[in-house]
C-alpha cells in the first residue's frame, strides 16, 4: 500500500477538494511530502500568502507548518506545479552542511527585484525547521538563492547590477557566528574594448586583492575555454 499517496489523498480530500489552491509539490525533498495553500491562482500561475505544510515521509506525520506571505508558482498545461517553478519556490538542500535537509521559501523578491527565500535549518535538538536571519540576509543581500558546494563545504552567492557587471561571493560557516566572507570574484563588462576582474581572498585575516585586465575578445575566448581557470 503506497502510504506516501494515501496521506496525501486523505489531506487533499479533507475539505480541500472545493478549492482549486492547494497543491503537492512532488519531489522536492528527499525525506519530506510538501502540500502548499496558495492565496491566489489563476490558469497558469499562483501567489500571495501561503501556508507551506511539510510531511515526514517515513512516518506520513505532519512534521511541520510554515508560511510565506508571497510564495510564487507556475503552474503547466495540466495545472500542476512547473519542475522549473518549483526549483525557483521551494529548495530543500544540506545548506549548512551537518548531513540533514534544510529549507529556503520563495517570499516575493527582495529591494533589487531578485527571487526572495527565507532559509530554515534543521535544528537536530528540536527536530523543526527553524528560520535562520544569517543565512536569510545573506539571500536579501544578493540576486537570488545562494548555491551550496558539499565538497568544499562552501557557500556562492551571486550578485548582478544591470547587464555588466556581476559578483561572486564564497562564504564559510563558523560557528556561532554564521556566514564568512572568503572570497569575491568581480566581473566588470561595462568597457568595449575590454573586462576587468578583480579576485579578492580572505588569507590569514587579511584581504588581498588581484585585478586583471583583458582584452574583451581574449577574455571570451579564454571563458569559452573549459580547460581555463582564471579562478
Amino acid at each position: 500500500m503506497n502510504y506516501s499517496r494515501t496521506l496525501m489523498t486523505s489531506v487533499l480530500l479533507g475539505g480541500l477538494c472545493s478549492a482549486q489552491n492547494f497543491f503537492e509539490l512532488p519531489n522536492v525533498s528527499e525525506k519530506f511530502n510538501v502540500i502548499v495553500t496558495i492565496e491566489n491562482c489563476t490558469e497558469d500561475q499562483c501567489s500571495g500568502k501561503t501556508i507551506i505544510d511539510i510531511y515526514d515521509k517515513s512516518s506520513m506525520k505532519k512534521y511541520q507548518t510554515l508560511s510565506s506571505a508571497n510564495f510564487y508558482l507556475d503552474l503547466n498545461e495540466n495545472r500542476k506545479p512547473a519542475l522549473d517553478s518549483l526549483k525557483r519556490s521551494v529548495v530543500f538542500d544540506d545548506l549548512n552542511f551537518d548531513g540533514a535537509e534544510d529549507v529556503a521559501i520563495r517570499n516575493g523578491n527582495n529591494d533589487q527585484g531578485s527571487p526572495f527565500f527565507e532559509v530554515y535549518l534543521n535544528d537536530p535538538f528540536t527536530q523543526q525547521l527553524v528560520l535562520n536571519d544569517e543565512l536569510t540576509n545573506l539571500v536579501r543581500s544578493n540576486s537570488g538563492m545562494f548555491t551550496v558546494d558539499p565538497d568544499r563545504k562552501k557557500i556562492i552567492a551571486y550578485l548582478k547590477k544591470g547587464c555588466c557587471w556581476n559578483l561572486r561571493s564564497e562564504y564559510v560557516l563558523v560557528p556561532e557566528r554564521g556566514p564568512l566572507k572568503v572570497l569575491e570574484f568581480e566581473e566588470d563588462t561595462r568597457d568595449l574594448k575590454k573586462v576587468t576582474t578583480i579576485k579578492r581572498e580572505f588569507i590569514d585575516y587579511k584581504w588581498f586583492a588581484k585585478t586583471t585586465i583583458y582584452p574583451r575578445e581574449v577574455y571570451y575566448k579564454e571563458e569559452n575555454n573549459e580547460n581555463t581557470e582564471r579562478n
